[in-house]
């Protein structure tokens, strides 16, 4: 592909990317609202949230045989249009049942986008230390959409009713998504057929299931960390800020290791990153005061921001001929994984959590040095 084809096509995936996060930041944003007017329960809520984690889950699923198969185009277009028709049901929805297909919709479209984005980036680019950088760049996007999101909502939230703060975000995004239309996506590995032995093999490769291991902990230290600290710190003024600091420490480093990336080794990056943040849970039982505390969350943000471009960069490497189903395979451990930690450390005692992250932080020093020799290994043969 032409230079500008790539930069064409990778701005596109850095618009998949805010999309995601725009998307599943304005769902927990708007809740309150959408509860009180639909009258919705506990019940109903919880129904809600497992619904987009699993529609999440299905779409991380589908999309890698999809795009190795048939390219990426159609996809990514209908998960976009997914998306804006989900946020669109959402914003005129005045049934749960409609409320519940919208989430499908949503989970579907941005399980898609999430996978789908990271493998247009990995397929982009050859060199190594490029792909890293530009995973990590397209990365730092979800924070970008996130916090964009989550300041609008904050400032206009009391302002504007949520319903017409949701249909201005499908048409912003339905202008974003035509914006996109004339990139030029990388081209199917599989056009013919879809190699079926080949993704049996890769299955049973130790480097993918190590590395998709260190994804599965890093998901979880982001789902349980985002569910309990301002439980850990309740009562604390100020703790509603402390998501929204860890959010921004992880996009500014993100935008960081696009510069690192090219400059230092992978696994010297990732040792690094995991040092900040297992600093990051040391720090939180010494917290007293919000002070403290959002420094201790800057260190968390930061600290989990390399794992996802580099592990993924690896895998990209690896399996540079299914990298969309070794993508698939990997988030989806890691999103199915992170569920089932998530529900087991919240049942833990409060004062606990920030030891069983530390914990978790050197299970992913250990397995990723596994890993990583594995895929040096193999490299190598």
């Amino acid at each position: 592909m032409k230079h500008i084809e790539k930069n064409n096509a990778f701005a596109a995936a850095c618009f998949g990317m805010m999309f995601f996060g725009i998307t599943m930041v304005a769902l927990g944003s708007v809740l309150p609202s959408l509860s009180q007017h639909l009258e919705l329960s506990s019940v109903h809520i919880a129904t809600l949230a497992s619904t987009l984690t699993a529609s999440i889950l299905a779409g991380s699923v589908i999309f890698g045989p999809v795009c190795d198969t048939y390219g990426h185009r159609v996809l990514f277009f209908s998960s976009c249009f997914s998306v804006v028709a989900g946020l669109a049901g959402i914003a005129i929805a005045e049934s749960f049942e409609i409320l519940l297909i919208s989430y499908v919709l949503i989970g579907m479209g941005g399980g898609v986008l999430n996978g789908q984005t990271n493998t247009i980036a990995s397929d982009l680019y050859d060199d190594e230390s490029t792909r890293n950088a530009r995973l990590s760049l397209l990365g730092a996007f979800y924070g970008v959409g996130a916090i964009a999101i989550t300041l609008l909502v904050g400032t206009l939230g009391d302002i504007i009713h949520y319903q017409y703060l949701l249909l201005s975000l499908v048409v912003l995004l339905g202008i974003g998504s035509v914006l996109c239309f004339k990139a030029k996506f990388p081209a199917p590995t599989h056009a013919q057929s879809f190699p079926l032995r080949d993704v049996f093999r890769m299955l049973r490769s130790p480097s993918l299931v190590v590395l998709s291991l260190v994804l599965l902990f890093e998901s979880s230290i982001e789902s349980v960390t985002n569910n309990l600290v301002t439980s850990y710190f309740a009562g604390m003024k100020g703790v509603v800020l402390l998501l929204t600091v860890m959010m921004a420490a992880l996009t500014v480093a993100r935008f960081f290791l696009t510069w690192l990336s090219k400059r230092m080794k992978p696994n010297v990056i990732l040792y690094s990153f995991f040092a900040v943040l297992f600093a990051g849970f040391a720090l939180l039982p010494a917290a007293s005061t919000i002070t403290v505390a959002m420094i201790a969350m800057v260190l968390i943000g930061f600290g989990t921001a390399a794992t996802y471009p580099i592990v993924l960069g690896q895998l990209g490497t690896r399996f540079k001929r299914l990298s969309g189903t070794a993508f698939g395979i990997a988030i989806s451990i890691a999103l199915a994984g992170s569920s089932l930690i998530n529900a087991f450390v919240g049942g833990l005692l409060l004062q606990y959590y920030p030891y069983v992250m530390m914990v978790a932080v050197l299970a992913m020093a250990v397995l990723y040095r596994t890993g990583a020799r594995i895929v040096k290994s193999r490299q190598k043969n």
